[in-house]
């Protein structure tokens, strides 16, 4: 009788081994295929990338501009028309083909301000065509790209840069402040600020070797924020979710743990039981949110990153400058809903005082941030390394939140040392008397 204890308890103590040895081979497995997955999917996409042909276009606004924000609205619609609506998954695999993306940027020294839009250059007809038809009074200019005025690898021994990636603090479904919140869907009025203006006013008090560029980064998101919005309200509203499919890995996990409890409890397997909306009491405050998440997501979108770089001479350098223009961007938040925050992955701020070599790894994240402004790198980690360390993950902003941060000042903003257009020629009357 002990004999065939020790055997089968021997055969179990086997078979335990082997599954965990097994076990131990699959995920071992399934780690490498996914970094070879990864891995290809990044050099397919390096390869892509680097055979765009980007332009970048001066926009000299006119001065004493009087069109209202919705313009910019408009406009950044039309650019949805770059979207692929489904990458086909053999483009993505074997060329690397990801959605396009297009840099609107505001530039800004002691000369003045100034616009840019970067995009790729066979979508000029559409992007020339999209501008035109809300700025009709603006002057492009291709332009060289401005970054080439420093050195392509900062900070060194003359400059000091600070940089940040602005970013949603809370899910992408809640809403900024908006410029209908500032001046409403009429025309503007002198006792109205435009939201642009304190942003415009940060970037205008400049000292001669101030720089301060601001890229918005936006690639079209398809259904992503409409997703996120129902997402958003069914939680809001008390709605349970249907329970999620575990897939291959998790199904495994279930198994094995039902199959060790089975000699003592009956198996109870998870996505049979149903799920039942208990009515939930909204407030008034909650009704408000749930209109306003609904409301952001009946606009397009775009996939987004705010990127910011302040520059100056090491001998001059002041945080304060760079703590002024994120701050500009508190106007847009609310206590609510929504507001904007530097990513802090990306913001060029030491470590903590603990942390071994904070100097070395300071120089590195503004180094990093500065050459991803230079190149308009939409991700800023690549798909392998998001494998192994905390990554940035784009916002969703409707067109109206981008337009609120991006659009031409109005009327008596333009006294900040906004680069205006040229005034146009008109031709002469057809009935202009000539004399002899």
């Amino acid at each position: 009788m002990d004999f065939i204890i020790e055997t089968l308890g021997g055969s179990l103590g086997s078979l335990l081994i082997g599954g965990l040895l097994l076990f131990i081979a699959f995920f071992a497995l399934k780690a490498l295929i996914s970094f070879l997955k990864n891995w290809w999917l990044d050099e397919a996409q390096k390869k892509f990338i680097s055979e765009i042909e980007n332009i970048i276009l001066e926009i000299k606004f006119p001065k004493e501009n009087e069109i209202f924000p919705k313009a910019m609205e408009q406009m950044l619609a039309s650019f949805y028309q770059i979207y692929s609506f489904g990458i086909k998954p053999e483009k993505k695999w074997l060329e690397g083909q990801i959605e396009e993306s297009v840099s609107l940027e505001m530039v800004s020294s002691k000369q003045g301000i100034r616009f840019f839009i970067r995009f790729n250059k066979k979508n000029k007809p559409l992007v020339e065509a999209a501008i035109f038809s809300q700025y009709p009074d603006v002057e492009l200019v291709e332009a060289e790209d401005y970054v080439k005025e420093f050195s392509q690898d900062l900070p060194d021994e003359e400059y000091d840069i600070f940089g940040a990636d602005m970013v949603l603090g809370k899910d992408s479904a809640y809403p900024i402040r908006t410029y209908p919140y500032f001046f409403g869907e009429r025309k503007y009025e002198e006792q109205e600020v435009d939201p642009i203006a304190t942003l415009a006013e940060v970037m205008s008090n400049l000292q001669s070797d101030e720089r301060v560029w601001i890229q918005v980064l936006i690639s079209p998101a398809g259904s992503k924020l409409r997703e996120a919005a129902d997402k958003l309200i069914a939680k809001l509203s008390g709605k349970k979710e249907p329970p999620k499919k575990k897939g291959l890995v998790g199904g495994l996990l279930e198994f094995t743990h039902q199959a060790a409890l089975a000699p003592v409890k009956y198996p109870e397997w998870s996505g049979g039981e149903k799920t039942e909306d208990k009515p939930k009491s909204i407030s008034h405050i909650e009704n408000e949110v749930i209109r306003a998440v609904d409301a952001k997501a009946s606009k397009l979108a775009f996939e987004s990153i705010i990127r910011i770089i302040y520059i100056d001479k090491k001998d001059s350098f002041t945080s304060s400058n760079p703590k002024a223009v994120t701050s500009a961007f508190q106007q847009f938040n609310t206590q609510n809903l929504n507001f904007i925050r530097p990513h802090k992955l990306t913001m060029t701020i030491p470590p903590r005082f603990f942390v071994p070599n904070r100097k070395e790894i300071l120089l590195k994240k503004k180094k990093e941030i500065y050459k991803n402004y230079l190149s308009r790198k939409f991700m800023a980690h690549t798909n392998v390394e998001k494998m192994f360390r905390k990554h940035l993950e784009p916002s969703l902003f409707n067109i109206e939140e981008i337009a609120t941060i991006f659009h031409p000042p109005i009327r008596k903003v333009s006294a900040t040392g906004l680069r205006q257009a040229e005034p146009k020629k008109g031709a002469p009357p057809a009935n202009l008397p000539i004399s002899e």
